[in-house]
């Protein structure tokens, strides 16, 4: 399903490791060094297809980012909209058709030059069946999105009834943020570790690039959060959260 052999890696100069991999965090090095050996690991450059819609992984395969950035695309019902998931590198994808999820509407291509590790999908069975950790971290990542989803969906709601542009995109970067404790110097706040494309985001909002652009402009302005590319620091959260409820200068 990833087309011909050049992607296969062979040199035994490439770093195939596990360690970046969230789900897979808890575990020793011994056994994520095991895992590793056992999973088939391919390259891709940039805006290269991995898998196509009509063709997709039907096994239960699970692909994990360990380099680069993969986007997936799905179609929404008949609207014939596309929804786009972006997979940062310590993530994984392809593990849904284990859970009966038909996935061969997907389709996957690598925003970057991207390294990924495919694990067989017995394999993966396995580890869910004899190692808690990464049961556990799987069910929070789903938790997490499904708390973005709903996120996203009371941002369409609050449209409806008549909020701004700016404002669902504050709800959305709540949504997409995560608690970082200050450590190596870093400051510590929620973050977004790669923001996604001002496009993307609009997309996904129903509002233009420039109401995105100039709501996280604001954001800088006000000194509520500032860039660290590519990814956003949120350092006061309550502000962000009264400019998402009622549009008014923090």
């Amino acid at each position: 399903m990833f087309g011909t052999d050049r992607h296969n890696l062979t040199s035994p100069d490439t770093a195939q490791s596990l360690r970046g991999i969230r789900i897979l965090a808890d575990l020793p090095p011994r056994e994520q060094a095991l895992l590793a050996a056992e999973c088939a690991w391919r390259s891709f450059s940039g805006n290269e297809i991995i898998l196509s819609a009509g063709q997709g992984p039907r096994s239960g395969d699970v692909m994990f980012v360990v380099r680069g950035a993969v986007r997936l695309a799905r179609p929404m019902g008949p609207t014939g909209r596309i929804s786009y998931v972006d997979v940062e590198a310590g993530g994984q994808f392809g593990e849904m058709a284990l859970f009966g999820i038909d996935e061969s509407d997907l389709t996957a291509i690598s925003r970057e030059e991207s390294l990924l590790a495919v694990m067989p999908e017995h394999k993966f069975v396995d580890l869910l069946g004899r190692e808690e950790s990464v049961s556990r971290a799987l069910l929070c990542q789903y938790a997490r999105l499904l708390r973005m989803r709903e996120a996203s969906a009371g941002a369409a709601s609050e449209g409806a009834r008549g909020a701004t542009g700016a404002q669902r995109v504050y709800v959305e970067l709540l949504s997409l943020a995560e608690p970082r404790a200050a450590a190596g110097g870093s400051k510590a706040g929620l973050f977004i570790a790669r923001l996604p494309r001002h496009r993307q985001l609009a997309d996904r909002l129903s509002t233009t690039e420039e109401v995105v652009a100039g709501a996280i402009a604001e954001l800088v302005r006000l000194g509520i959060a500032e860039r660290e590319y590519p990814g956003l620091l949120i350092g006061d959260e309550n502000a962000l959260r009264r400019l998402a409820d009622t549009q008014e200068p923090a």
